[in-house]
């Protein structure tokens, strides 16, 4: 135990299927979904999640959660542990947290990747780190929940359909759906973003390709027809363009 935490077990799992419905009862979890639907229940609250969400699982309530109907699938990473600096936590308003959207401008993927990976080492200083770096992800939460709203509705619905795992994306619809031309659609979310919704778009499937590359054995066909491409060819050109390495040559540097 370091920093007053204990970690349990924690994974990624890119093609999550899992229906969870049980009382937590001596431990905690930080659960993150990034791309997919999900239906979640505590006790009698219900949430429709759709993109990129963290929310907590906690002893007290009944606690489910899987994939929506006709989703298959989610994005899904979490982490359990327990200990005093758990309570600290609690006492401090950091945790547990409801359902919860993060900000769009922060890559959420990355740093959870490393906070597992931190968590499964056996050193003192590796799990105090770790100990840190949930800290810091639970904290940066807990701020954004007491500003005010800063990603308005229709953004926050584009992105939920951008990033979400194998979607036909139309441009045309979302900028119809926010009451804006396609033209304004597309100045505005540059302006919020930085860059376009198709680079956006591009930027979260090599993403998700990166991630399914490293953590699945699945068939390079296979990924690409999951995150919405027709033309395995054309997913691989686009892949090599963007992370300078195939698809197969990044597999075999993860391997390695």
């Amino acid at each position: 135990m370091a920093g007053g935490v204990q970690f349990l077990f924690g994974q990624f799992v890119p093609q999550c299927n899992h229906n969870i419905d049980k009382h937590f009862n001596d431990y905690y979890v930080l659960q993150y979904m990034e791309g997919g639907e999900i239906d979640l229940r505590i006790d009698a609250r219900f949430y429709r999640m759709h993109g990129r969400w963290f929310w907590s699982s906690y002893p007290g309530p009944r606690i489910s959660f899987h994939a929506s109907d006709p989703a298959k699938t989610w994005m899904h990473r979490y982490l359990a542990f327990r200990g005093p600096g758990v309570k600290e936590w609690m006492e401090a308003g950091l945790f547990p947290i409801e359902p919860q959207q993060p900000s769009p401008a922060i890559d959420y993927s990355d740093r959870f990747d490393d906070l597992l990976e931190l968590s499964r080492q056996s050193d003192r200083w590796s799990l105090l780190r770790a100990s840190l770096l949930l800290e810091t992800i639970l904290t940066e939460l807990a701020e954004a929940r007491t500003k005010p709203q800063s990603v308005p509705q229709w953004l926050e619905n584009a992105l939920a359909e951008i990033t979400a795992l194998g979607a036909d994306i139309d441009y045309y619809r979302l900028a119809m759906e926010a009451g804006m031309s396609p033209r304004t659609f597309r100045r505005r979310f540059a302006e919020a973003l930085g860059t376009s919704p198709q680079a956006y778009a591009i930027a979260c499937r090599i993403g998700h390709a990166r991630q399914m590359l490293g953590a699945t054995e699945l068939p390079i066909k296979t990924i690409a027809r999951q995150l919405g491409y027709r033309d395995v060819f054309f997913f691989s050109r686009q892949f090599t363009r963007f992370a300078r390495i195939s698809p197969a040559a990044y597999r075999r540097t993860k391997e390695a």
